[in-house]
């Protein structure tokens, strides 16, 4: 069983103590962060500064962001997902006591920066699990897919899971992922929407590609603004549509948790919804 930390440590040359300090929050931090074979080195800088640097006013302008940062994501990522890990768990057995997880299952982590819910899936499966696994993952180009690429396929390897076929899929600006119509089984898309440029391009690009009856566990950060403030990577084209993205995910989902009075009281909660058959 590995830690948090093994492959960050590995991949970033950094002791264990070092990987929990780069990532870990602090007021005033600007982390001196190493490269590595698909980063450059950022130092001296925080979120805000980096974001900063460049006109972030077109997609490709804002997708650049997660480059120009380096390693920044990743480590913060693996950071705060290691005491994430009991979540991923709990939506993990739901699709297990529901018989979600079945043989040739499709799964998706969308925006899923070093993928942590799949790290945690593949850390626990059983080394003797059969029945064949299809597992994409989505990102833009940056350092957090790139080590997310890394660290899934040593643990595929590390596990001898040849059952598991996993497919990195990067998300462009004039392209989402492509899906065989009606082919996904499940989708989590945790964190991701507030930054995308279009969350109602998202769902639509989802909503036919996902069997009858799959499951979509998603949530939609809504931080209050004031006008004209400039939130950085939580992206105003976000904001705008989010109405509208809860208005396809509605018609074309029927809300499985939380509840909906519940769900209206806290819009950032994360929601697990099932595809109907429309």
């Amino acid at each position: 069983m590995f830690e948090w930390y093994t492959h960050l440590c590995e991949y970033h040359n950094v002791s264990p103590e070092e990987a929990l300090k780069l990532g870990t929050r602090a007021t005033g931090r600007r982390p001196n962060l190493p490269g590595s074979d698909t980063c450059k080195p950022v130092s001296g800088l925080n979120m805000e500064e980096i974001w900063a640097l460049k006109k972030r006013e077109t997609t490709q302008e804002v997708f650049d962001f997660y480059r120009d940062q380096g390693a920044w994501s990743t480590f913060r990522q693996c950071v705060r997902h290691k005491d994430l890990e009991g979540l991923h768990l709990g939506y993990i057995n739901f699709l297990i006591e529901n018989n979600f997880l079945k043989d040739n299952i499709h799964m998706c982590e969308y925006g899923c920066g070093v993928a942590p819910f799949m790290t945690t899936f593949l850390k626990y499966l059983p080394e003797n699990s059969k029945g064949n696994l299809n597992i994409s993952l989505c990102d833009v180009s940056c350092d957090h897919f790139d080590f997310a690429k890394f660290r899934l396929n040593r643990i595929k390897k590390d596990k001898g899971f040849d059952n598991i076929n996993l497919n990195f899929e990067e998300v462009k600006v004039d392209k989402l992922p492509s899906f065989n119509e009606r082919d996904l089984d499940v989708v989590f898309c945790f964190e991701v929407l507030e930054h995308v440029p279009s969350p109602v391009a998202v769902i639509n690009n989802f909503k036919d590609r996902m069997k009858p009856g799959a499951i979509y566990i998603e949530n939609f950060i809504k931080h209050e603004v004031e006008e004209d403030e400039d939130t950085g990577c939580d992206l105003e084209s976000a904001r705008k549509e989010r109405d509208e993205y809860y208005t396809i995910v509605n018609e074309y989902y029927n809300l499985v948790h939380p509840t909906f009075e519940e769900s209206e009281k806290n819009p950032s909660v994360t929601r697990i919804w099932q595809r109907n058959s429309l």
